[in-house]
């Protein structure tokens, strides 16, 4: 067989796996209700060296500026709180459809019919988050100008008013980070080159489909993309010697195909993403409890009728594996024929029959895989009640919600032990993938979509996060251990968005604000890059001057004036209608976290040797050249 032969056979292998596992195929219904032997109810736990990344991309480009919103200012010294309000009088103005015709704007009222896009102080003090005025990062390469930073120097942020949720786990848990001014980067960009010319940037800014791949593939630099960030943490012999025998692959998305998950051409077939749905809660059907067995033949009974007529039994999820076949399950000849053909040893006619026989065989393998783990050890009350609960002050559980797909997700985790090679030898990596649209609010949705979609998105983690608590870690050295732990989530989106009203919503921009949470995140702080701009004569306009005390947020605000002289009095990163030049690259907030999956206390961690993290990363040298982690994963 030749280079190109083995070529065309990889990447038969992947199209056919992405066709099977999205239904293209017939399926076998008689898989999703699995007859299964006698066994006790699965255990709540995950192994003792389990990692898994939650990656939740907000398509669309999230509303920067109504994330992280100025609320109060720091002192003179930029040491302590002050108590003007300038900065956020400013946010207040520029987003309340301020124009030559309109001079005053309308900061009082939010309506669609005027544009404003602001909220009041009032409207914030519930999502107020403590000042930061000392900068908690240590080393020397912390320390110099241009290095990363959670100081906000006394100036005080307030998050979303619908985030009242990620407000409460990052002043009270410590759990939540933010992560400010983020956007795919190629090299470090001031906005002296930006209105140059000058300067290596990612490809098409501004563009919905490129940059979600810029995002995604850690490549912002290549137009089109074939690897992603997590297909290349998922191919490394690194997680291929944690999973091995795993029964699914390391890489799960619950919301289709995904540029996040593409694999190398050299990658395991183990590190080719398998889908699932979002599945529906049922309870074990004859009534099991949990401190009960799973009898022959068990199955999960999604009626509402046996929900709601047997509260005593176990809960369950049914419908999560996207079904490889259908059509021959009532037809036994076909059937025992389809199988037969699937079990069959190489034909030696046709590479292409061999891959589509042996892709169909470990897709109908996964999916009776997980259809046992989900009978065996169903996501009783402890993954259910958090999203229940959360369902009934407002959260949306239907078919493909983001709540749905976390509560996946949740179940997919807890079943981590069933789906390994064995019980003594569980799933040790996993990476999943979940979105949430809607966030391209240029029009009059804005005041809609808007703080009905960060409700979702502050509601659905909530519960995710509540799940994880409820689940333990197998580690006798911590007792009570979680797997909140051992999962680290955090958000992307295309770009963000302009500060300025556009007459009704907000436009295309560049530098977003995210979020990262997990047990090992040392969170309850507001982490970034300081500003580019380092050195600057005193009489040098104002976008070139050093601003000392800024720290990890950039200020924002407009020039009062259009054209030429708007650009030449802006402030340092903030671009002609207010968006952000990103200080952070968005493939440094992912390497960090890798940095944290990858350390294990049995095996070699690749972040520690520059050429693996060249590899993984190829960007990161060129956009962080001094140093890419940014400190807010604990190792430990």
């Amino acid at each position: 067989m030749t280079p190109n032969d083995f070529a065309q056979r990889r990447q038969f292998l992947k199209s056919a796996t992405a066709a099977a596992i999205a239904g293209g195929l017939p399926t076998l219904d008689m898989l999703t209700n699995v007859a299964l032997a006698a066994a006790p109810i699965g255990s709540n736990e995950v192994d003792s060296d389990y990692k898994a990344i939650v990656c939740v991309f907000l398509y669309g480009g999230q509303d920067t500026h109504n994330v992280l919103i100025p609320y109060q200012d720091g002192n003179a010294a930029g040491t302590a709180l002050g108590a003007t309000t300038v900065e956020f009088d400013r946010y207040a103005h520029d987003r309340s459809n301020f124009t030559t015709a309109n001079p005053g704007g309308d900061p009082a009222t939010q309506t669609a019919a005027t544009g404003n896009l602001a909220y009041t102080r009032a409207q914030l003090t519930a999502t107020a988050l403590p000042e930061t005025t000392v900068n908690s990062l240590t080393g020397t390469a912390n320390a110099t100008a241009g290095g990363w930073t959670t100081n906000t120097y006394g100036r005080k942020f307030a998050l979303h008013p619908s985030y009242s949720e990620l407000a409460s786990i990052y002043t009270g848990s410590g759990k939540l980070a933010v992560i400010a001014n983020v956007g795919p980067l190629v090299a470090p960009l001031t906005r002296q080159q930006w209105y140059t010319g000058a300067g290596a940037r990612p490809v098409n800014l501004y563009s919905h489909d490129d940059q979600q791949k810029g995002w995604m593939s850690g490549t912002a630099n290549i137009a089109n993309p074939s690897i992603g960030i997590a297909g290349r943490l998922a191919s490394h012999p690194f997680v291929a010697a944690m999973n091995a025998g795993a029964k699914i692959s390391t890489q799960v998305s619950v919301d289709g195909t995904n540029i996040f998950m593409l694999t190398p051409t050299t990658a395991p077939v183990e590190a080719i993403p398998y889908q699932v749905g979002t599945g529906s809660i049922g309870r074990l059907n004859p009534v099991t409890t949990s401190t009960g067995t799973v009898a022959p033949g068990t199955t999960c009974d999604t009626r509402s009728t046996w929900i709601n007529g047997n509260p005593t039994s176990v809960y369950c999820v049914s419908g999560g594996p996207i079904a490889v076949s259908n059509g021959y399950s009532w037809v036994s000849s076909m059937n025992a024929a389809f199988l037969a053909r699937m079990n069959s040893v190489s034909e030696g006619t046709s590479v292409y029959n061999d891959q589509w026989r042996q892709t169909m065989r470990k897709s109908i393998d996964t999916q009776i895989a997980v259809s046992q783990a989900f009978i065996n050890s169903p996501p009783s009350e402890e993954i259910v009640a958090p999203f229940q609960t959360a369902a009934a002050n407002g959260l949306s559980l239907s078919g493909g919600s983001l709540g749905a797909q976390l509560r996946m997700v949740a179940a997919m985790i807890r079943a981590s032990v069933q789906l390994g090679a064995t019980n003594a030898s569980p799933i040790k990596r996993q990476i999943f993938f979940v979105s949430i649209g809607g966030f391209d609010t240029h029009g009059v949705e804005f005041w809609t979509n808007n703080p009905n979609n960060n409700s979702q998105l502050s509601k659905a983690i909530n519960a995710f996060w509540t799940a994880m608590g409820n689940i333990t870690v197998r580690n006798p050295a911590v007792p009570g251990e979680t797997a909140q732990n051992r999962v680290t989530l955090f958000t992307m989106t295309d770009f963000g968005r302009t500060l300025d009203s556009n007459g009704h919503g907000s436009d295309h921009g560049w530098g977003s604000h995210h979020f990262v949470l997990g047990g090992a995140v040392n969170g309850g702080k507001i982490y970034g890059q300081n500003h580019n701009v380092t050195s600057a004569p005193v009489t040098a306009p104002i976008y070139l001057q050093v601003d000392n005390t800024a720290g990890a947020v950039p200020r924002i605000g407009l020039s009062p004036y259009s054209g030429t002289t708007r650009i030449q009095n802006q402030l340092n990163h903030s671009l002609n209608r207010g968006e952000l030049l990103p200080t952070t690259a968005s493939d440094a907030v992912v390497a960090t976290i890798a940095n944290w999956f990858y350390t294990s206390p049995s095996a070699t961690n690749p972040m520690a040797t520059p050429s693996e993290v060249n590899a993984l990363f190829p960007t990161l040298g060129t956009s962080h050249p001094n140093g890419w982690n940014m400190g807010f994963m604990n190792l430990a």
